[in-house]
């Protein structure tokens, strides 16, 4: 990238400057940090700071690549991690710095990545267990319940679910909707399946959380074992908190241990469009920008039951 910094009438910022503002561009907390560690890790790989971003070149971006793939990095990851530096210099153009994209894939190629992803899906028999696997009655429970029904019934992402408002639930036009913020802000209502509208119903009255509109919809318990019998914190709970909860379900019912709350997503996705739901409507109700996107969440399990495997005797 050329050192150059003027670009037909436009003043560009002072590097540190531009690079805080491409950041800031989104609206996501957790896109930041990843978006600066990314940096970050490539800076420190090719021996440079922000103020030297216009003398690196295509060579730097290829050996950071082969650098990740041959310390065992997936191949999404790694286009995940290009992904970001090719967003930092379209960004930088903007703003005048002269010269080529240096991660442009004219220049560097990204890896791979098969069309199936690598998470792991339910079927609905398994979904179906999961579903069923909390059967006591503290509030902690109903809670758990709740989010599984969540979970499995609208494909939010774990992040989405954490955001979750009391408020975020609707009704509209005779359709119980719930409001989700996904990534880059992005608004959607997703209809609620009755079942699971039942159990989130359940879990606002057990809790008492019915009136506090703008209170998190999932609460941690106030003490770890009080199973909510002595309340809820007025605050989110945590990611983590509930891939532990989700972890803990599948060791219980003995299903897959590699499954994850992302199985949920992906399990919604590719039951929805085995059962006749529209590629175009399955986005919507993903949350995604690209249709590709959501065909990527699509696992083939008709075309493993029918593959050739189980058709070879010998």
């Amino acid at each position: 990238m050329s050192s150059g910094r003027e670009l037909a009438g436009v003043a560009p910022l002072p590097l540190a400057t531009a690079v805080h503002s491409w950041l800031q561009k989104s609206t996501s907390m957790e896109t930041r940090s990843n978006y600066q560690r990314d940096l970050q890790q490539f800076l420190q790989f090719v021996g440079l700071d922000a103020s030297q971003l216009p003398e690196i070149r295509p060579h730097h971006v290829a050996a950071w690549r082969d650098d990740l793939l041959q310390r065992g990095c997936g191949n999404s990851t790694v286009v995940r991690k290009l992904s970001v530096l090719r967003s930092l210099f379209r960004y930088l153009q903007t703003y005048g710095y002269l010269g080529a994209n240096p991660a442009h894939r004219d220049f560097v190629s990204a890896p791979a990545v098969p069309r199936d992803g690598k998470t792991v899906s339910l079927t609905p028999e398994e979904c179906r267990i999961l579903l069923d696997g909390y059967a006591g009655h503290t509030p902690e429970e109903v809670r758990n319940r709740a989010m599984l029904a969540v979970l499995a019934y609208t494909g939010c992402r774990v992040g989405e679910i954490t955001q979750l408002r009391v408020n975020s639930l609707l009704n509209s036009g005779g359709h119980r909707l719930l409001e989700i913020y996904g990534k880059g802000g992005k608004e959607r209502r997703v209809p609620l399946h009755p079942e699971a509208y039942e159990r989130l119903e359940q879990w606002l009255i057990c809790s008492g959380i019915a009136g506090d509109g703008t209170g998190p919809l999932f609460r941690p318990v106030s003490t770890a074992r009080g199973g909510g019998s002595d309340g809820f914190l007025r605050k989110p709970l945590t990611r983590r908190a509930v891939q532990k909860m989700m972890e803990r379900s599948l060791r219980k019912l003995g299903l897959n241990p590699q499954a994850s709350t992302h199985s949920l997503r992906v399990t919604a996705i590719t039951t929805g469009r085995e059962r006749g739901s529209d590629l175009i409507d399955l986005q919507d109700f993903a949350g995604h920008a690209d249709p590709r996107t959501t065909l990527t969440y699509v696992r083939n399990r008709n075309r493993l039951n029918q593959s050739p495997s189980y058709l070879l005797k010998y």
